[in-house]
């Protein structure tokens, strides 16, 4: 596991009673969201996109499955409810670190990547995220070419 990863798991595994500002829990439900969406981005919701939403949660931040079920139920309540995902963007910017962004960016793109193929919805979704994550478009290619399928 790579050494931001570490981090941003060790961040994360924290009990509630560790985190005394809500931002762990804040976190987790905005990376949740974003995963969300890509996983909706080409307007349906097969099983697999859901799966690859389950896998990335549980290991970016140890959660148990129903845990899991109730970040992803959260997450989609706050993502239907939501004007803009802007809000959701700017928890992930004030409470990590670039590389943790990386990480999340890697992670979103095995959620657009889960079913084999890449929507054009999904690939326009992902720039925009990484966009508002202050990624460089070269980073965002790299992390692309790291999970692509045929990559």
């Amino acid at each position: 596991m790579p050494s931001a990863l570490k981090q941003l798991a060790s961040r994360l595994f924290s009990t509630p009673a560790e985190d005394h500002d809500g931002d762990l829990d804040d976190t987790r439900l905005a990376a949740a969201v974003l995963m969300v969406e890509v996983a909706r981005a080409d307007f349906s919701e097969d099983a697999i996109e859901r799966e690859a939403v389950e896998a990335e949660l549980a290991t970016a931040f140890g959660l148990s499955s129903s845990q899991i079920g109730e970040l992803i139920h959260a997450a989609s309540q706050h993502a239907d409810d939501a004007v803009s995902l802007h809000r959701f963007v700017r928890m992930i910017n004030d409470a990590m670190s670039y590389a943790e962004k990386l990480d999340v960016l890697t992670c979103l793109w095995r959620v657009a990547y889960a079913d084999g193929k890449l929507d054009k919805h999904e690939e326009h979704l992902m720039r925009r995220f990484s966009d508002l994550l202050h990624i460089p478009h070269r980073d965002w290619i790299q992390r692309k070419l790291d999970v692509a399928p045929d990559g």
